[in-house]
């Protein structure tokens, strides 16, 4: 049997069906550590990020970083310390969010490159290369709910793409960043963008008519 549907995920604004219980509650409580270590004391209400407070940058997308790394690392716990990784990251560097552009594709490029220093560091470390260590020593489980939308099988092959094609196919099919956004993500050119994209499909087609 040949695979003949479309190869995407649901866009942003909500979790994956199979997370979507399992997003942890954001800690506001290690944000507030950050805070108070950088801070003078009652200005933690002037830590703005494009206008907002972090505690309500942390509010508002912390669903959608989470959501990405998970897709990235298919575990749970390399998730969450990503995350929270990745929003310290954010309130250090927020003086260099620019106001009136995109902060879901600032925060997501931040996100990936939190997951791009993670593998660089077990790639150092001579770990198990990317592709065959996604979630410990297997592939991420699909859940009951993932029958519809993802399915079992294009769950399996997403993680079996090389690291950049998957960043890159999950910031387009399932956060809808444009391929601008996308680039400084990834830190090359829209071409660039564009031909992984183009890459990932049509390895996700070859693993899916493989498998089917």
């Amino acid at each position: 049997m040949k695979w003949s549907g479309r190869i995407g995920l649901a866009r942003a604004g909500g979790a994956p069906p199979e997370i979507a219980n399992e997003i942890p509650a954001h800690p506001l409580n290690l944000i507030d550590v950050r805070l108070s270590l950088s801070l003078p004391v009652g200005d933690k209400r002037e830590c703005l990020c494009g206008g907002l407070t972090f505690a309500a940058v942390v509010e508002t997308h912390w669903n959608a970083v989470y959501r990405l790394l998970y897709r990235l690392t298919g575990n749970g716990h390399d998730t969450e310390d990503l995350t929270q990784e990745a929003f310290l990251r954010a309130l250090d560097r927020r003086d260099s969010f620019q106001p009136g552009t995109n902060m879901r594709a600032w925060l997501l490029r931040i996100a990936s490159n939190a997951f791009f220093d993670l593998q660089r560091k077990r790639k150092t470390a001579k770990a198990t290369p990317l592709e065959f260590d996604v979630a410990g020593d297997a592939e991420p489980q699909a859940g009951p709910a993932e029958a519809g939308e993802l399915g079992g099988l294009l769950a399996a092959a997403i993680a079996r793409l090389p690291e950049t094609e998957r960043v890159v196919f999950l910031l387009r099919s399932q956060e809808d960043l444009s391929f601008r956004e996308i680039a400084q993500a990834i830190g090359g050119t829209e071409e660039t963008a564009r031909w992984h994209m183009l890459q990932a499909r049509r390895r996700l087609m070859a693993l899916l008519n493989g498998a089917l």
